[in-house]
């Protein structure tokens, strides 16, 4: 259950993530200065687990290893992973799930990729629009959702729009922005239907969509349809998450007021 006081930050991501050098103990160490609950959520992407600086399984054991070296200093703090869902490889990511699904807090469930693409990687976004175009991409991503969200292996979902980050830039965003709201209101609908958490992802301030993910007005629509969200900064060093922090307090209280904010996995019912 939420502790009253305390913000919440679930999406912050270590140097066992292939895009993040920071420290679990500094993470902690300043989460507790701020009065800040942190979220370990390291990506974990099968498909690329062969590449240089992925997550690997074998890595795990350090991962939670010093995970429980960290929370017994510092107890406000949880551990999770950003589990990339692929249709094309869904039985071994369900294989993934339910054999590490009790190690960890939770797990949330992610899209990134299309065709080993990264929407959220601009030069790779482009490569996408180039070859599907931008309403092309952005229905490619949103069907990859759905299916991760219908899998039923997550306690959440992070970044429910998140290929709107760098779409933005393009002429023809205003047809592709009808799409999203309606899909991503669609969607929102959808995990409460399935009993999953929404992330209230605040990295889309500091990128050129400037906004939420969801965005406040539709963050405040799935609201009032009983939707349960959880806050998050997608913090990949400290200094980004100590300056989310007051963001992610008004958020987590913004949440709370209105009997929206709920906790995922173990941390939600300890």
């Amino acid at each position: 259950m939420p502790s009253p006081g305390l913000a919440y930050d679930l999406h912050v991501h270590t140097r066992y993530s292939p895009d993040s050098t920071a420290e679990l103990e500094a993470y902690a160490s300043a989460g507790q200065q701020h009065g800040c609950h942190v979220g370990f959520l390291d990506h974990f992407e099968l498909a690329f687990t062969d590449r240089p600086g992925y997550l690997r399984e074998d890595r795990l054991p350090a991962l939670l290893e010093e995970f429980d070296q960290v929370h017994s200093v510092h107890p406000n703090t949880s551990l999770s992973l950003e589990v990339d869902y692929y249709t094309e490889l869904a039985a071994a990511v369900a294989e993934f799930c339910d054999q590490y699904h009790n190690d960890f807090d939770y797990l949330i469930g992610a899209i990134h990729t299309i065709d080993e693409l990264a929407v959220t990687v601009p030069a790779e976004f482009s490569a996408l629009v180039k070859r599907f175009g931008l309403l092309g991409t952005i229905k490619r991503y949103f069907d990859q959702v759905e299916a991760a969200i219908r899998a039923n292996l997550f306690e959440g979902i992070a970044h429910l729009d998140g290929v709107m980050r760098y779409a933005t830039v393009y002429p023809n965003i205003r047809q592709a922005e009808a799409f999203w709201q309606v899909r991503t209101r669609e969607l929102g609908h959808l995990c409460r239907q399935q009993g999953l958490l929404v992330e209230v992802n605040l990295g889309g301030l500091r990128q050129p969509w400037g906004r939420t993910h969801p965005t406040s007005e539709i963050l405040d629509e799935l609201v009032a349809a009983g939707v349960h969200f959880y806050p998050a900064s997608d913090s990949h060093n400290v200094v980004t998450f100590v300056e989310a922090v007051p963001l992610c307090r008004k958020m987590t209280d913004y949440l709370s007021g209105k009997g929206a904010l709920r906790l995922p996995g173990k941390l939600g019912s300890g």
